[in-house]
């Protein structure tokens, strides 16, 4: 049975490299019927932190990337791998080296090149009489990464190891450890790096914060885990959109480039979008609703599904909604030039004067509720003072939201209602 693992320091944040590294052992455990596994590897007694492994563990429990067994903390096992350590002492091919008057133990490092089959790029060889002996144990009783790695790989009984490609060159010292030992390795691939979109290191400017960012800036899990899967993985169909349950049905090790793949924020925005589009009504609405709780109870129930519902297709994560319907929440900010173009046009203020009389008089509050009535009162009454009816819409437009472009007016005039759109209008006007 395939068993694979993904094993993050507790030493920073879980960023969107690692999150990959995740979701692609994730994937390949699920389309072979293999298990995913976790494991903590908190042995920097320095730079472990206890707020970092409950980030990591959070990102991966909203990602829904869950293991299939209990986790591993590497600090819980130090006995074990001192047992190692020794045994390899025992063997000859380990020895103790005195350290601050304490005793490290290193690995005797074989003259010897070592050759592996990796999965993604083939086979790799290193000559590891240029490595020099390495240091398995610290003083402080501690393994390094090394030790800690192969014993662990070999008692979880990993059977593929899928890490980036900065690992590479780990890869020779822990196959020739377990080889020492006498354990069979586990198979290596070795995924390209992520690069920004211009070419560069991925760096903050480009996105590489923490996942926690990203929950809060309102993108969905399943709009990232489909975008990561696409980064340096794909179908021969070029497909984009894909669910997960699709994604574990297509993915494979074979299907990873070799080159770096490049991270690019505008199309993770897009296609974050189309999962949003994607969304049954009352799921989206549920959990947009639960991302603006505060705000959302300042609205009726249904003024407020309203709203979310008219700007479905115009959001690419939930935290858009503040800024698309920004004049749905607070004060509008006119466009000067635009202000001015109405408000320096004699007929066309005088138009939106008597459409607003004329709405004060003879519009009701219930027919603010029916946008399809809102709609007909005014086409009508463009008609009446022989204008073309975009000629009144689109100043009414402005004047109520501040904006040239937005969703339907008069799905937007009966959200708002009447008291609110008379009372935006004669604003507008006085100025």
């Amino acid at each position: 049975m395939t068993r694979v693992r993904f094993a993050p320091s507790p030493t920073g944040y879980l960023h969107i490299g690692g999150v990959r590294t995740a979701l692609f052992n994730f994937l390949y455990a699920k389309n072979t019927g293999g298990q995913f596994l976790l494991r903590i590897e908190d042995t920097d007694r320095e730079r472990s932190k206890p707020e970092f492994e409950r980030e990591i563990l959070t990102s991966l429990e909203w990602l829904g990337l869950a293991s299939d067994e209990p986790m591993v903390y590497q600090s819980k096992r130090l006995t074990r791998y001192r047992e190692v350590a020794e045994e390899l002492v025992a063997k000859g091919l380990a020895y103790e080296e005195k350290v601050d008057g304490k005793k490290a133990i290193k690995f005797k490092m074989p003259a010897a090149k070592a050759i592996f089959g990796d999965l993604v790029h083939g086979e790799v060889q290193f000559d590891a009489s240029l490595f020099g002996d390495l240091v398995i144990l610290k003083s402080d009783g501690y393994p390094t990464y090394h030790l800690a790695c192969v014993v662990d790989d070999h008692e979880m009984q990993i059977t593929h190891v899928i890490r980036g490609d900065d690992h590479l060159s780990n890869t020779p010292r822990q196959i020739l450890l377990f080889q020492s030992l006498g354990w069979k390795p586990p198979q290596y691939a070795h995924l390209p790096l992520i690069l920004g979109a211009d070419g560069t290191p991925l760096s903050k400017r480009h996105g590489a914060v923490s996942l926690t960012h990203y929950h809060e800036e309102g993108f969905l899990a399943e709009g990232l885990l489909n975008y990561l899967a696409l980064l340096g993985w794909g179908t021969e169909a070029n497909q984009e959109f894909y669910e997960m349950r699709d994604l574990a049905k297509k993915f494979s090790l074979k299907r990873i480039n070799k080159a770096n793949a490049r991270f690019d924020l505008e199309k993770l925005r897009w296609l974050n979008g189309q999962h949003i589009k994607k969304l049954p009504e009352t799921e989206y609405v549920e959990r947009l609703t639960a991302f603006w709780e505060k705000e959302a109870k300042k609205w009726p129930p249904a003024k407020w599904k309203k709203l979310l519902l008219l700007y479905r297709s115009r959001i690419h994560t939930f935290k858009d909604l503040m800024s698309e319907a920004s004049y749905c929440f607070g004060e509008i900010d006119y466009d000067s030039v635009q202000r001015e173009i109405y408000l320096n046009n004699r007929a066309l203020k005088a138009h939106l004067v008597a459409w607003l009389e004329k709405a004060a008089e003879e519009l009701s509050e219930a027919d603010f509720d029916d946008h399809a009535k809102i709609e007909t009162f005014t086409r009508e009454a463009a008609e009446g003072w022989g204008i073309e009816a975009r000629d009144l819409i689109h100043p009414l437009r402005f004047a109520l939201t501040g904006k040239t472009v937005s969703p339907g007016l008069f799905e937007l005039m009966s959200v708002f209602g009447k008291e609110v759109c008379i009372k935006r209008l004669k604003k507008f006007l006085e100025r």
